[in-house]
């Protein structure tokens, strides 16, 4: 049996959903093959990613970093991954997969390995947009029309979910 995922939405759901989980996860234990449940809170959706990747865009473009220096769209993700995470941080509100400093294979250096955008919980996807939104504020960022188309994509799903939820 594929892997199976439904995103429940309210508390009428949730009893329907359940059953059918019941119901599937019997049958795999009957044939003789076990099966995981796993409950976990919503993952952040294409939309998400399609945002934040073009707000990190404008950004690459539009700022120099102290001043002197442009760099290309991957390091600033890098900065801003970063400085999201050390303001979560400060917030009290760590990231589920947070970034480590380990020591490299010979011991001489730190290496940091960044939190990856990939495992973004769904709140915390949301979170780094708005977190991007004041950066680029704060930059003097102007959003160019990607940015903005996919603004509009992403606010018309949530309009959809909200919806749904109600």
């Amino acid at each position: 049996m594929s892997k199976q995922a439904t995103t429940i939405r309210s508390e009428s759901q949730l009893r329907p959903v359940m059953t059918r989980a019941w119901e599937i996860a019997c049958a795999m234990v009957k044939a003789g093959k076990p099966c995981c449940v796993s409950i976990t809170e919503e993952s952040k959706t294409r939309t998400m990613e399609k945002k934040y990747h073009a707000m990190i865009g404008d950004i690459a473009k539009q700022v120099t970093f102290f001043g002197k220096k442009r760099y290309s769209q991957e390091v600033w993700k890098a900065l801003l991954v970063d400085q999201f995470e050390q303001e979560k941080l400060s917030m009290g509100e760590p990231l589920t997969h947070p970034g480590q400093l380990i020591t490299s294979m010979d011991g001489r250096r730190t290496i940091t390995v960044r939190p990856t955008t990939t495992k973004f919980r769904k709140s915390e996807a949301l979170d780094f947009i708005e977190f991007l939104y004041a950066q680029g504020c704060e930059m003097g960022v102007q959003w160019s029309e990607p940015a903005l188309a996919v603004y509009a994509e992403y606010y018309d799903e949530m309009q959809k979910q909200n919806r749904r939820a109600a």
